[in-house]
């Protein structure tokens, strides 16, 4: 009798190590559809797409002019004659005249002492020869609106958004359409815009987008 017992316990026990190993399988396999479930609905929030995207713009350094006061050379790689000084002098703010040697003697008018004071952030810096050099800002991307979050794949997004220039008053001074730009010959406004950052500062805004990858630290790079 014991030993029936005991052969029966063995049974048992034989037929119900499967339903052990189906019930794990079972629950391994629930599980995954789960997380493939977790992912596929995985999303990215308004708010970290904006954030995401301001931080792109503000690394992004700003749109600047340079120019110099003193006895400024021809031979140097910016010269006296270029666009951004007859821009500058048209505003009233340089007195351009004859230097010493193959150079213009460029001196800041009272008004543009004025201008160079609104900028409290630049300071001059000296150069050879007495010359001191100068670099404004003009404009950055500022965020306006973000409108649409796409995304493309399990840890990918695109984000369509809306940006516009914020210039500075050296940065309206540039404006493409503006009067000062306009009153100069074609070939001075190229060169304003080719190499002196002149642009459509005041455009309507425009539209953009970005693709963001999503990883376990967050938005960990974009595109």
């Amino acid at each position: 009798m014991f030993e029936e017992e005991i052969e029966m316990e063995k049974k048992e026990g034989s037929s119900f190590g499967p339903v052990v190993i189906i019930l794990l399988l079972v629950g391994l396999f629930v599980g995954g559809i789960g997380v493939v479930v977790f992912q596929s609905k995985e999303s990215l929030k308004p708010e970290q797409a904006t954030a995401a995207v301001e931080a792109k713009l503000n690394s992004a350094a700003p749109i600047s002019v340079t120019f110099h006061v003193g006895n400024v050379g021809y031979t140097n790689a910016e010269k006296p004659s270029d666009a951004q000084y007859k821009l500058f002098e048209k505003a009233g703010f340089l007195k351009i005249g004859k230097g010493k040697g193959y150079a213009e003697q460029v001196d800041l008018t009272p008004a543009g002492k004025q201008f160079l004071a609104s900028f409290p952030d630049v300071k001059g810096v000296p150069e050879k020869g007495g010359v001191t050099g100068y670099t404004l800002p003009l404009a950055s991307r500022k965020l306006v609106s973000v409108e649409n979050i796409t995304k493309l794949g399990q840890h990918k997004f695109q984000v369509q958004y809306t940006w516009a220039w914020q210039t500075t008053k050296a940065g309206d001074l540039f404006d493409v359409a503006g009067n000062l730009v306009q009153s100069l010959p074609s070939y001075d406004r190229s060169m304003l815009i080719d190499q002196h950052g002149a642009n459509y500062y005041h455009a309507a805004p425009a539209q953009a987008t970005v693709q963001l990858t999503k990883g376990d630290n967050g938005l960990e790079s974009i595109y």
